[in-house]
């Protein structure tokens, strides 16, 4: 749906579908893990002020928290690169254009660069969480 999205200029659902299996990628990835590492990363970046408290289940959580504590992850644990968690965040902020109040108040619409921001963001996670 993503690649015929792009050929076809479906530039805000493109923009939006990956944001979502970005989300689901990094719900089930974290969902894999001991859930006290997850609650001592999340911990951590709350006290740092990096990261709300979002407590469980983690499927309560947004994009953010799921960026947030998959980029802090330990390395033995650790599920995306920096790299990665950069484009994700730029992701994040397009994906959010799915709210017509927002597109008008930031002025912004979802274009074949949102689109190819939030694909690019969705295949980085894929290769990261391969690895």
């Amino acid at each position: 749906t993503i690649e015929r999205g792009l050929v076809e200029g479906d530039w805000k659902a493109v923009t939006v579908l990956a944001g979502s299996i970005i989300e689901a990628l990094l719900l089930d990835k974290l969902s894999s893990l001991q859930l006290t590492d997850v609650q001592a990363v999340e911990a951590k970046l709350r006290k740092a002020g990096t990261l709300k408290s979002k407590g469980t289940p983690l499927e309560k959580w947004d994009l953010h928290a799921f960026t947030e504590v998959a980029a802090a992850c330990p390395a033995a644990k650790q599920c995306i690169k920096v790299a990665t968690a950069t484009q994700v965040r730029l992701a994040k902020d397009f994906r959010n254009l799915i709210h017509p109040g927002r597109s008008i108040r930031l002025a912004t619409r979802c274009d074949r660069g949102t689109a190819l921001a939030a694909t690019a963001a969705l295949e980085m996670v894929v290769r990261d969480l391969r690895s």
